[in-house]
């Protein structure tokens, strides 16, 4: 065996890095639980992922999404127009 290549695992960047995955991984945690509003709109039935999944992006990126849809939006109408 060649020095420096351990066995069963990766050594890694650093010492965290190197560690067996098992070692590695956290402790799995429960979601916090939403506040009010949302949990009651989840109780509800209302679909709350695209809420979330927006909330993720950055305001330049929803900024961005935002003026993709209003361009789409433009060229229909004036196809329409045609």
């Amino acid at each position: 065996m060649s020095p420096g290549i351990a066995v069963g695992w990766r050594r890694g960047y650093n010492g965290d890095m190197g560690a067996a995955p098992e070692q590695s991984r956290p402790q799995e945690q429960t979601p916090p639980e939403p506040p009010g509003a949302i949990r009651e709109a989840v109780e509800y039935g209302i679909d709350v992922s695209l809420l979330r999944a927006n909330l993720a992006l950055t305001p330049a990126q929803r900024l961005r999404r935002h003026q993709i849809a209003l361009n789409t939006v433009e060229m229909l109408r004036e196809a329409k127009r045609r």
